[in-house]
């Protein structure tokens, strides 16, 4: 038996429910299920903080995927939903630099449930 984990760097925002979380490449796409349990791992402390159930992946160019799903991202659920692509693509500008974070991108979008 195996367990997954996915990681995150602080700060950790908008994990309580279900979110999503955005991760270049498609890695996840091949390596996780709809249903499966992953752990979530806080990357800083190298601790795990809670568990998800994944609800669905999907995959596409970063910029398409941004446009359909950023609002329910975790690092912008605090904030305004029209407002959530330019602060998305912000973030993850500046996480992977704007040579890699580019809009051609593959990138996979996990949705999960947090289980407590």
């Amino acid at each position: 038996m195996h367990n997954r984990v996915i990681g995150f760097y602080p700060p950790v925002l908008g994990t309580e429910e279900e979110f999503n979380t955005f991760r270049l490449g498609g890695f996840y796409t091949k390596h996780l299920s709809p249903g499966e349990e992953v752990f979530l791992l806080n990357e800083k402390e190298k601790l795990i903080f809670g568990r998800a159930r994944v609800q669905r992946i999907e995959t596409g160019k970063l910029a398409e995927m941004i446009q359909a799903h950023a609002a329910d991202n975790h690092a912008v659920l605090d904030g305004e939903r029209e407002l959530a692509p330019d602060r998305l693509m912000a973030i993850l500008t500046k996480f992977y630099g704007p040579h890699i974070a580019t809009p051609t991108k593959k990138t996979t979008v996990v949705y999960m449930r947090r289980i407590e």
